[in-house]
């Protein structure tokens, strides 16, 4: 390997002392437009650059004319070159040299390197990527052809005669970049921009179309010669630098009556050129074959290049048209067609075409309901003198509440003068025109009535009753009540324990002045529940007939503020019935309370406790 690099390296010396050209005037890459396929001829012109390296200009017509269309690299290091004549255009896949060029993961690396240098870049472009912000065009080419050749004709790293530090710089920029790429195919490259006229009659006055473009490329730009103004097909202006793929584009012809013709065109930024082949005819034979040609170079499309398409339009005259009326309807408050539930006001901009100027003219229009075609009976109407034969004029209308939910359509007459009980010169009436329809939203859902209780001792106000029970006060908060309409409320208490009814009840009617507000429900506790916890369950109803569905229902057994708890009853005290620790009872003593000192002291005891639990029983109900 050492003794080929040598040898190598003694051939590149040779091959650069050998390629000396004489260069013309330098050119630098312009925008092109122009397309080429397999089987194109073009015209290769005078090499560019250093003596041993350089790019050829390529135009796609002979003779060459102005600027060059494309660039080209050598991708034969050993074939002699020649220059002002004509190539033609192949794909790789018609290659007639027999180096490495036929190995599609070199294919891979070229094109990499083409779609990363220059011109495919700009200079400045090329410089900042590969860290020479200030390489010199030549320099750029040089370690672009060095790049080039060390995949076609070498499979190591040659020792190239550098031009300048700048340049094997660059070389490396682009060689260790398409290492460590997988690489790219000519499908990367590919560019595509069409435009289809309208296959229709077209006449003047009119939205002329549509022409539909067709590209590859995320957006392209439209111009018309001569200018007219692109629309879409309401009428409404596009932004002519950003079509997309599939648009549909009308030259706005309306108020103009006159025949003419127009040309569009589109154009992509990109050329589908780079990474083709051009054959090269040797001297000793016209056509280049795999045995007798000369140099085989590949294209690359500058960094200006464009793809351009063009269509061109003819429309007739038009005799003098009726007039006619088209509209828009919008909602005044934001422009969308969307209402708010209880109405607001319309704008219906009413386009009218072919008035007579400095004639009055009266528009009336009604709202129609979409779902049924029926009249609303919403109406507007604006008299007017127009100026020109073509303009606008606004409709009022206002809707009222009462139609949400509901789709409105305007229809629109136009009278000549102010009797609008003859005939119309002009009608907008289509039931399905979404640009004079609007929807009114639905209404909001009216909140429904609810309840909220909370359960107290009326004695103190906390939740614990007496063991002999008691009366307790159930304060019962309402919402979204309908205010002047009598509701009645009933509860009744439900034992905790086992969620079974008490049959103690309590209701009250009321008419509420507000919506939200509170009621209270008595109810009174007898004894015979001592021990036991209570829980409040209520129903509301409206009117006073309580046999039916309620309207709002509270009925939550683990509702701590709806709970009362009912006190354990006290422990009666065990009558004696004889002698206790040896002390004799004596006869017309009270009953099971012994006599002596002994049973004295007894007595005092028992008259103490009873004392005890008064004073407890009066002390809570305080």
């Amino acid at each position: 390997m050492v003794n080929q690099q040598k040898n190598y390296r003694s051939r590149v010396g040779r091959w650069v002392g050998a390629s000396v050209l004489a260069l013309g005037m330098l050119i630098a890459p312009t925008a092109a437009s122009a397309a080429v396929d397999a089987g194109d001829p073009v015209y290769v012109g005078s090499k560019q650059g250093y003596g041993g390296t350089g790019v050829f200009p390529i135009w796609s017509e002979t003779p060459a004319v102005g600027d060059p269309d494309f660039w080209a690299y050598c991708i034969e290091h050993d074939v002699s070159a020649r220059t002002q004549l004509e190539g033609y255009v192949g794909n790789l896949d018609d290659y007639l040299g027999d180096n490495y060029v036929t190995d599609p993961a070199v294919q891979g690396k070229v094109l990499w390197v083409l779609a990363h240098s220059y011109p495919a870049l700009t200079l400045e472009e090329f410089g900042a990527a590969a860290g020479v912000p200030d390489i010199s065009r030549n320099d750029a080419i040089e370690a672009t052809q060095y790049a080039i050749w060390r995949y076609t004709d070498l499979t190591f790293d040659a020792a190239w005669n550098w031009e300048t530090p700048d340049s094997e710089a660059a070389y490396w920029h682009l060689v260790n970049g398409a290492n460590a790429n997988a690489g790219m195919t000519p499908a990367d490259f590919e560019v595509t921009a069409t435009i289809d006229a309208p296959a229709a009659a077209q006449t003047a006055d009119s939205l002329v179309g549509p022409f539909v473009v067709h590209t590859s490329q995320p957006t392209v730009s439209v111009t018309v010669d001569p200018t007219v103004s692109l629309v879409d097909a309401n009428g409404d202006a596009i932004a002519s630098n950003a079509v997309v793929d599939g648009q549909e584009l009308y030259l706005d012809l309306r108020g103009s009556t006159a025949a003419g013709s127009a040309t569009v065109s589109v154009t992509a930024t990109g050329s589908s050129a780079t990474g083709k082949i051009i054959s090269v005819p040797s001297s000793a034979a016209p056509t280049p074959t795999a045995e007798n040609h000369a140099q085989t170079i590949i294209l690359v499309a500058p960094s200006t290049a464009t793809t351009a398409d063009a269509a061109t339009v003819e429309w007739t005259t038009t005799a003098v048209a009726a007039p006619s009326i088209g509209t828009s309807l919008v909602d005044s408050a934001d422009g969308d067609r969307i209402l708010p539930w209880n109405g607001g006001t319309v704008i219906d901009t009413v386009a009218y075409q072919n008035l007579t100027p400095g004639t009055e003219y009266t528009l009336t229009g009604e709202l129609q309901n979409k779902a049924d075609g029926t009249a609303t009976g919403i109406t507007g109407s604006t008299t007017f003198t127009p100026e020109t034969a073509n303009g606008t004029i606004d409709v009022t209308f206002t809707i009222p509440t009462g139609y949400a939910g509901t789709t409105l359509v305007a229809f629109e007459r136009l009278h000549e003068g102010t009797d609008t009980t003859g005939e119309s010169v002009a009608v907008h009436e289509d039931i399905d025109d979404a640009a004079q329809t609007v929807t009114i939203e639905q209404a909001p859902a009216a909140p429904l009535p609810s309840i909220g209780t909370s359960l107290v001792d009326s004695a103190d106000g906390d939740r614990i009753l007496p063991w002999n029970g008691g009366t307790v006060i159930d304060t019962v908060a309402y919402q979204n009540l309908t205010p002047g309409t009598e509701y009645t409320l009933t509860g009744e208490l439900q034992n905790k324990a086992d969620g079974t009814a008490t049959g103690i009840t309590g209701s009250t009617t009321f008419t509420p002045e507000t919506a939200n507000g509170t009621i209270d429900v008595t109810f009174t506790i007898p004894t015979g529940y001592a021990g036991t916890t209570l829980v409040a369950f209520e129903r509301l109803h409206e009117g006073t007939d309580t046999t039916g569905e309620p309207v709002a229902v509270h009925e939550d057994i683990d509702d701590a503020a709806q709970t009362v708890t009912i006190e354990q009853a006290p422990t009666t005290p065990t009558p004696s019935t004889g002698p206790k620790d040896g002390l004799a009872t004596t006869g017309g003593a009270l009953p099971g309370i012994a006599v002596g000192a002994a049973g004295t002291l007894l007595a005092l005891g028992v008259l103490i406790l009873f004392a005890g639990r008064a004073r407890r029983r009066t002390v809570d109900a305080d």
